[in-house]
């Protein structure tokens, strides 16, 4: 529906006589055609889908389905094979339960003592002070593969699935609480699901109902729609029940967790609002007008959000009264616990010492690189189209060295491809593992596209340049606190004046100060501190709450 009404504002405003579609995928140009034809616009390009094409897909979507079932069925019998979790010792304290993905444990150098750590990426230091403020427990429930997805190659499937006891880690997996009660509303969700999907495939409303200003596209849907009823609802369902047992096994007085608008967050909220465990999620990256899952509508007051929402500054709060309708006491500005330990890092690291074992020599200006190469979804921009240029452009100023830090959940081996057709001399790739935080300290400067990397740079102050305009970090740009390149433009002059002119350096750092004002509330060192009071403001006196209470 987007995309169609993309076509007719465009139309509407330029008013062509013909058009011609160029680069598009097969349904957008499909979309394109139906728009010109209500307009009255003559076309040239594909006019119909292969239908033939989409009947396959939504075939495969038929049977992935199927195998979601029989997966359940097998992460079933092996948690029934593991037994339950070990019982929690009798302790009068309550407990904080951290929702985390698995996928976001990494391990790194402890500043002190130098030997590994491990660490979850969002949750980070909070849950070593929550356990060590010995007035709240913390229990560690993970979910999902341990490989992020896109880095999870055919090796880590099939040792996921030949592993027949959980591994031993900072947290309990959430298979483990997948009783034979969660397999059964899962199948029983999911053959509701297929009935639905068969009876809306005859509707003679399924035509009207998948149209916008007179432009259908029932047909286009048919693989996205089978895909929402036959394998997301029946997987809501699965998240829901295995929270719900988690939650009457461990019974916490508090959930804490971040991502709390996807899916598996929002199937976690209703399972505690059920229980009556009180939630608070944390804000783990920069909120944006176009995060439609933070979207509500004044009258959606029963779709599942936190009882309260740690927020790092003034910015993240207006998007989400003005856009979310949260209730304006369930928002709290605590600031950003990352932002803090950027400051303390800032003074207890050795830049010259990591710069050396990066490989960077003094008088070199280091650009650091912190984006996705391919986006995730399409309304979200990624670097991968403008990395070619941002790589002859590093080649083509002398001094200059760029180290790319891949997303997380995104192989180092994304960027190769592209290094290798550029023949890039002084831009290599570092593991996915590598400290973001250590290689910002380090940085004279940094690259990304929209990223939560470009706050903290600012709060390191460090210079940041933004790719691929318009991204979500358009406002920071706007404010002057950023220099941006339009997508598709030679990023080279920006570059040059971000590391080299001194005037262009002065006017980012007077807007970097006016902007973290408005972004980041503090950056004082107190945003732990300030977490930590909430949740034990939200467990309350009470300490297990609900749960047959």
């Amino acid at each position: 529906m987007r995309l169609v009404e993309t076509f007719f504002r465009i139309l509407e405003t330029e008013r062509p006589d013909e058009v011609e579609a160029a680069g598009l995928q097969e349904e957008e140009a499909v979309l394109l055609g139906r728009t010109c034809t209500v307009l009255g616009i003559l076309f040239h390009g594909r006019a119909r889908p292969r239908g033939r094409r989409l009947g396959l897909r939504t075939r495969r979507v038929s049977l992935r389905a199927r195998l979601d079932v029989a997966k359940c069925a097998v992460t079933a019998g092996k948690a029934a094979l593991a037994g339950a979790p070990p019982a929690l010792p009798a302790d009068p304290r309550p407990l904080a339960l951290f929702l985390s993905h698995a996928a976001f444990w990494r391990e790194r150098r402890d500043p002190d003592r130098g030997d590994a750590v491990e660490y979850e990426h969002y949750f980070d230091r909070l849950l070593p002070e929550v356990a060590a403020s010995g007035d709240l427990r913390v229990f560690v429930l993970a979910v999902g593969p341990r490989a992020a997805f896109r880095r999870r190659g055919v090796a880590d499937r099939v040792a996921e699935w030949a592993r027949l006891h959980p591994e031993t880690g900072p947290y309990v997996h959430v298979n483990r609480y997948t009783s034979p009660r969660v397999l059964g509303e899962m199948r029983r969700a999911a053959a509701r699901a297929r009935r639905a999907w068969r009876a809306l495939r005859r509707s003679a409303g399924l035509g009207e109902a998948f149209s916008h200003r007179g432009v259908g596209f029932a047909d286009l849907a048919g693989p996205d729609l089978a895909g929402t009823l036959l394998r997301q609802l029946p997987w809501a369902v699965r998240s829901y029940e295995e929270m719900s047992d988690a939650l009457a096994a461990i019974r916490p007085a508090v959930v804490c967790l971040y991502a709390e608008s996807s899916g598996w967050g929002r199937a976690a909220i209703a399972a505690c609002r059920a229980a009556r465990v009180p939630t608070v999620a944390i804000q783990h990256g920069i909120l944006y007008p176009k995060y439609y899952s933070y979207r509500h509508g004044a009258d959606e007051a029963d779709c599942p959000r936190p009882d309260r929402t740690a927020l790092f500054g003034e910015s993240a709060r207006k998007i989400l009264l003005e856009l979310g309708h949260y209730p304006p006491e369930s928002l709290v500005l605590t600031g950003s616990p990352k932002f803090d330990d950027l400051v303390a890092a800032a003074a207890r690291w050795d830049r010259a010492q990591i710069r050396r074992r990066l490989d960077v020599g003094e008088d070199e200006r280091l650009v650091i690189v912190a984006s996705r190469h391919r986006s995730i979804r399409d309304t979200h921009a990624s670097i991968g189209a403008d990395f070619p240029a941002l790589v002859r452009a590093v080649d083509a100023l002398p001094g200059v060295k760029a180290l790319i830090k891949p997303h997380p959940a995104e192989p180092e081996g994304a960027y190769a491809a592209d290094l290798r057709a550029a023949g890039a001399v002084r831009v290599r790739v570092l593991p996915p593992g590598a400290d973001l935080l250590e290689l910002l300290h380090a940085a004279d400067a940094l690259v990304t596209v929209e990223s939560l990397s470009a706050v903290e740079a600012l709060v390191l102050r460090r210079p940041v340049l933004v790719l691929s305009m318009p991204t979500h970090l358009r406002d920071l740009v706007e404010a002057g606190a950023a220099l941006g390149v339009p997508a598709g433009a030679d990023p080279t002059r920006a570059l040059r004046d971000m590391l080299f002119d001194e005037a262009v350096r002065s006017r980012l750092e007077q807007a970097r100060a006016r902007y973290l004002r408005h972004v980041a509330q503090g950056v004082d060192g107190g945003a732990t501190a300030r977490i930590l009071a909430l949740l034990r403001e939200t467990a309350g006196p009470r300490g297990v709450v609900g749960l047959g209470s």
